[in-house]
């Protein structure tokens, strides 16, 4: 169960994980962008088939080092820059032709290399972040069951389960959001973990109202995607912006008064924030951190971003950080749960058998 000891001890392995991958990063680019020569001309997009010939040809030049596994290639970049330390440990010669990468999706693609965005100087800016002096909400976490609270596990399952449960974004667009535009008036849970690429860990409708094209208020029916990042991972940009084209494709075939006019992309991220708590005491509270990002509407998307999705700006319209009372395995800061101690040894024949 997650404390700082596992979250360490697990740092520890992606950071070895990310080292050894630094060569089959340099490979995969040098396949593309041979060393000494001119940048090729259109994109730079690496296969699954690419990633394991990267994999086995790094092996093969450390026949005594530990080796890096080729049964997951489709993941080979997420389990990279997912992490924290993504930044220290991408290549220093990809640095120095800012050059950093993404994920893409379909046609058995792994990634692609692309520029550094205007302005940036690191090849994984973390831009949504949570800010300093946020509003803490506190949930109440007494309707799930104590069993529930106390075996709750660190995974992106459980994280959406209590936040569909406890009903977190609905408590979100009612107080935090309220003032926005779009003001949403209702909203229903559809469906978690959609199997798509990429997943999508939640869905829901919302009917709202919005004057963002018009002075006079419009509705809207919009999809909202939800993104669960476990504690110490990052948010991935490209990913969100994936989900909402992915949104309006699932959606496309939905007309009359079921159609979806628009999207918006929410994150759930478990962190540890440094704060003042009621006691104006500093202190680190470990919760749930929602980033609301601003809603993208269908013929905006047709218009400027089907064919330059990574175009679509993202930015964040509301945030706050969510803390359960009482806490939550899995999301809270607990310590580890006791290990049950088995002798391994038989019940005796006169506890085993019923009394005369």
């Amino acid at each position: 169960m997650p404390d700082d000891t596992e979250d360490q001890n697990q740092g520890a392995e992606d950071t070895q994980a990310q080292s050894m991958k630094v060569e089959v990063i340099e490979w995969l680019f040098r396949q593309h962008w041979p060393l000494g020569g001119s940048r090729p001309p259109g994109r730079m997009l690496v296969t699954r088939h690419e990633v394991a010939k990267g994999i086995a040809a790094r092996n093969s030049k450390h026949p005594d080092a530990r080796k890096l596994s080729v049964g997951n290639p489709a993941n080979f970049l997420k389990d990279f820059i997912r992490k924290r330390t993504c930044n220290s440990n991408w290549p220093r010669s990809l640095k120095e032709l800012n050059i950093t990468a993404r994920q893409v999706y379909g046609d058995e693609n792994v990634l692609e290399f692309v520029s550094y965005q205007p302005g940036d100087t690191e090849p994984f800016p973390d831009r949504f972040d949570p800010l300093p002096n946020m509003q803490i909400i506190p949930f109440e976490a007494l309707s799930i069951p104590l069993e529930a609270r106390e075996l709750g596990r660190p995974d992106e399952a459980w994280l959406i389960q209590v936040i569909v449960s406890q009903r977190l974004l609905h408590t979100h667009f009612a107080i935090v959001a309220r003032d926005k535009d779009p003001r949403v008036q209702t909203l229903a849970h559809l469906q978690t973990s959609v199997k798509t690429q990429p997943e999508i860990d939640a869905t829901f409708v919302a009917n709202v109202t919005t004057t963002s094209d018009e002075s006079v208020p419009t509705r809207l029916r919009v999809y909202v995607t939800c993104e669960a990042k476990q504690h110490n991972e990052r948010i991935l940009e490209h990913q969100i912006r994936e989900q909402v084209g992915k949104a309006f494709e699932l959606t496309a075939a939905l007309e009359g008064g079921d159609a979806i006019g628009a999207v918006i992309p929410t994150v759930f991220q478990v962190v540890d924030y440094q704060s003042n708590d009621l006691t104006k005491t500093a202190s680190k509270v470990r919760g749930i951190y929602l980033a609301q990002f601003g809603m993208i509407t269908r013929s905006e998307f047709e218009r400027l971003y089907r064919a330059n999705l990574h175009d679509m700006p993202l930015e964040i319209q509301s945030r706050a950080i969510y803390q359960p009372f009482p806490p939550v395995r899995g999301i809270s800061k607990l310590p580890p749960l006791r290990r049950a101690r088995h002798t391994g040894s038989p019940p005796s024949q006169s506890d085993a058998s019923p009394a005369n």
